[in-house]
C-alpha cells in the first residue's frame, strides 16, 4: 500500500518558523510547564529552545509562550491560548489532505 506523507510548516518572508521541530517543543512546554524540561526532553540546548520560543513569539501577533521568572518555587513556561489554537490547527492539517490527493496502486 502506497501512502502519501507530507511535512508543512509555516514561513515569513522566507523564513521557516513553525513546523514539525516547534511544534513539539510547544507540546512539550504545555505538558511540563517548563522551557528547560522540554528542552531536555528533546535533547536540545536550552539556547536553542529560547530562540525557538523567540522566533514565534516575533512572528506572530501574540505571544505563544510566557516565560515567568525564577523565584522561591522556580520559573516555568507556559503556552498561550493562540498557541493553542495555532497548534490545534496544526495538527489537523494532515486530516485535511486525505480527503484530497491519493496515491495510485
Amino acid at each position: 500500500m502506497k501512502k502519501i506523507k507530507f511535512k508543512c510548516w509555516v514561513e515569513e518572508d522566507g523564513e521557516k518558523f513553525y513546523g514539525p521541530g516547534p511544534h513539539e517543543l510547544i507540546r512539550k512546554i504545555q505538558k511540563e510547564g517548563s522551557l528547560s524540561k522540554a528542552a531536555g526532553q528533546m535533547n536540545m540546548s536550552y539556547k536553542k529552545a529560547w530562540d525557538l520560543v523567540q522566533r514565534l513569539n516575533n512572528h506572530s501577533e501574540e505571544p505563544w509562550v510566557v516565560l515567568k521568572k525564577g523565584g522561591q518555587h522556580g520559573g516555568g513556561a507556559e503556552i498561550t491560548p493562540h498557541a493553542i489554537k495555532a497548534v490545534q490547527e496544526y495538527e489537523k492539517l494532515p486530516e485535511k489532505n486525505r480527503g484530497g490527493a491519493r496515491a495510485s496502486e
